[in-house]
């Protein structure tokens, strides 16, 4: 068991069976100008090339496809920060098994061309690492921070509205009042019951 959590960080990409004539989408929320690099390959024997990958921007914009695969990789930065979607489909008349694995922000940035091309020491290295790690962190929080402000500028805007909304039905339930009393007061003096 132990071994197994010792394991479980260093596990990157999964794998996963698709039924023939099967769609399966993912979706991941992402900040701006994130790199993101991923890879699906189709796993076993005479294995026909007939899957479809599709990755769509937070626009709605297709940002990689690729029809009768059976490999495919794909690599691009976000240009803007909001949910993408990543589907894979099986046009295959049987079951296929793949392996799908996605690498976000640091992950996916390939220091071994950085080391190199700068002839740096490891201990460089891990120090750019780090540097950079910490730079998407920043990143990170001050999309939250943004994310943040959106949605209390939307609570308050509701807040605002239903305080709006709850004058005016009581005014109009004052306003319904007056008429109803007024109304019985003709009724009633019309009858000469007052």
């Amino acid at each position: 068991m132990w071994q197994a959590l010792v394991l479980l960080p260093a596990v990157s990409g999964f794998f996963l069976d698709l039924a023939a004539s099967d769609k399966l989408c993912f979706s991941e929320e992402l900040s701006q100008q994130t790199l993101v690099v991923g890879e699906v390959i189709l796993v076993g024997d005479r294995v026909p090339a007939a899957l479809k990958v599709t990755v769509i921007d937070s626009v709605g914009v297709v940002v990689f496809e690729k029809d009768q695969a059976s490999y495919a990789k794909f690599s691009f930065t976000t240009l803007d920060a909001g949910v993408h979607q990543f589907c894979l489909a099986n046009f295959a008349a049987q079951p296929v098994e793949l392996g799908f694995d996605m690498s976000i922000g640091i992950e996916a940035k390939d220091y071994t061309n950085i080391a190199s091309t700068k002839d740096l020491k490891p201990t460089e290295l891990a120090i750019q690492r780090m540097k950079d790690r910490t730079a998407q962190i920043h990143k990170e929080v001050q999309y939250l921070r943004e994310r943040e402000e959106e949605m209390r500028n939307t609570n308050v805007t509701i807040h605002n509205r239903v305080i709006g909304y709850s004058i005016c039905t009581l005014l109009f339930l004052l306003v319904l009042a007056l008429v109803q009393i007024v109304y019985l007061r003709r009724v009633f003096r019309a009858k000469k019951v007052i």
